[in-house]
């Protein structure tokens, strides 16, 4: 009996085509490997902060479904190419680096938003006249006049001063920076029992200031530092009433 010839089907076999697809989309994902190698440093520096800031803002939940549709992590990557569309070749030199930058860049937000809540707080106290904010490239500087906090001669904290300072502790509760608290007078000698020079009335203002700040501000006294002036460091002119004004006052540094 005749065996019946087989008819072979035309074209490559059909496992064929399953096997062409893998290969293809191995090559899709080492192509990706390899640009991803050749990120621009400060490219990527943006990329880790946008990342970095985006999970911080995240709202809180009791689920994924909770929070679906509310919080959006957005990434621009179009920046990785240049104008004909081809990755940069430039190369990571220090991942290590880069978080640092992105932390930097976090922490310069922190001070910012630490900035528009002590000016908002000074705002509502209606003492715009006797607190000054400023912003310098290490820290942020918050002067405040004296007489907000202290009788002439004295250390003992005003119940105004105190009032305005757990406003403040409330405002620098989510920093870590390091914080310095330094005390100012003008040249007039000072003349009493419990202080023999405006040294220690300097000293002694700053020390009280930290100490409400720690122990009614409830703030971590690690970051903290309290120095004393005296009238060595002026502002103002102290031939006038109104230069020793200005000298005699508290200074909080915020470093960056």
């Amino acid at each position: 009996m005749a065996r019946r010839k087989e008819q072979s089907s035309s074209g490559a076999p059909e496992w064929m085509t399953t096997y062409s697809d893998l290969v293809t989309l191995l090559l899709c994902f080492f192509i990706m490997l390899f640009a991803m190698s050749t990120v621009d440093k400060n490219i990527f520096t943006e990329v880790a902060a946008s990342l970095a800031n985006s999970f911080i803002n995240l709202n809180a939940g009791t689920s994924i479904l909770e929070n679906s549709g509310n919080s959006v992590i957005t990434v621009d990557f179009s920046r990785l190419k240049d104008d004909k569309g081809k990755i940069k070749e430039k190369y990571i030199e220090s991942a290590e680096e880069m978080l640092v930058n992105a932390g930097k860049q976090i922490t310069e937000q922190n001070i910012d938003a630490a900035k528009q809540g002590i000016k908002g707080t000074i705002e509502e106290e209606g003492l715009s006249d006797k607190v000054q904010v400023t912003e310098e490239k290490e820290f942020l500087l918050v002067r405040l006049d004296s007489e907000i906090f202290f009788d002439s001669g004295s250390a003992e904290i005003r119940p105004e001063g105190k009032k305005l300072l757990t406003e403040l502790a409330e405002t620098l509760r989510g920093l870590e920076n390091e914080i310095y608290v330094s005390g100012h007078t003008d040249n007039v000698p000072i003349s009493n029992s419990k202080y023999s020079s405006n040294w220690e009335l300097s000293t002694a203002r700053a020390t009280n200031v930290v100490k409400y700040l720690v122990d009614v501000g409830k703030l971590n006294p690690a970051k903290f530092t309290a120095t004393g002036n005296g009238e060595f460091r002026p502002v103002g002119d102290n031939k006038t009433p109104e230069g020793r004004q200005q000298n005699r006052r508290i200074e909080i540094k915020i470093m960056k």
